[in-house]
């Protein structure tokens, strides 16, 4: 006799063989070492130290090669006839550098098009040489590369930095710009951009927002 006010216990559940059955629990266990209510707060620490190591490094880098010091000229370079069945390549103006100019950085800036009917998994990426002239007298081959990630835009601009020069032997420079081959992405302008008195990146300014970056993505690992 159950005593008064007392409420009957609800029935066991029962499996498909007639038994009762056993209840699981439902239990996240956080990864060793770091207690259950914390994950959310590792994981913001973890994508403070990948922003703070993207602006350190790579965005600290791109800032010195590309926008310290000042432009001493914008030269348009013109196409001009390449040698027998090769393509076309584009010439620069002479220009002059003086040694009071160094640091100086050659920046190529480039803006061109490709017809959007290729091969969605192959996106167009084409081969140059840049042979930079001092007086007539030809250095070696810069070797770089013009091309896209993906079709998301078939006006693609480029921004290459050619060379840095620490320090300047005065005279009168040309530059010329030969594809390997005839280019899957059609330049339609190009042009020169020597910037004076550049800010050469500190390595180990570089390599402090490259250990951030890894840092943040071992501690996302963890969660």
């Amino acid at each position: 006799m159950r005593p008064w006010g007392a409420t009957r216990p609800a029935p066991p559940r029962l499996d498909k063989t007639g038994k009762p059955a056993k209840l699981k629990a439902f239990i996240h266990h956080p990864p060793a070492g770091i207690p259950a209510e914390r994950p959310s707060l590792m994981k913001k620490f973890a994508l403070a130290l990948i922003v703070c190591g993207l602006l350190v490094g790579p965005a600290y880098w791109i800032h010195a090669k590309f926008y310290t010091g000042s432009v001493a000229t914008l030269l348009t370079l013109k196409a001009a006839a390449g040698a027998a069945n090769r393509p076309q390549l584009w010439q620069s103006e002479p220009f002059s550098l003086a040694a009071g100019m160094a640091p100086v950085g050659l920046v190529l800036v480039a803006q061109g098009h490709f017809s959007p009917n290729m091969d969605e998994n192959q996106p167009p990426s084409d081969h140059y040489s840049a042979i930079l002239s001092l007086d007539g007298t030809a250095a070696k081959p810069l070797n770089f590369s013009l091309g896209v990630k993906s079709f998301a835009n078939s006006n693609p601009a480029f921004r290459e930095h050619l060379l840095f020069m620490n320090k300047v032997q005065p005279g009168n420079y040309t530059l010329t710009v030969t594809p390997a081959a005839e280019p899957a992405i059609q330049i339609d302008r190009m042009q020169l951009q020597v910037r004076q008195n550049l800010e050469e990146p500190d390595p180990n300014i570089v390599m402090a927002g490259i250990g951030l970056l890894i840092a943040g993505l071992l501690v996302l690992t963890l969660l």
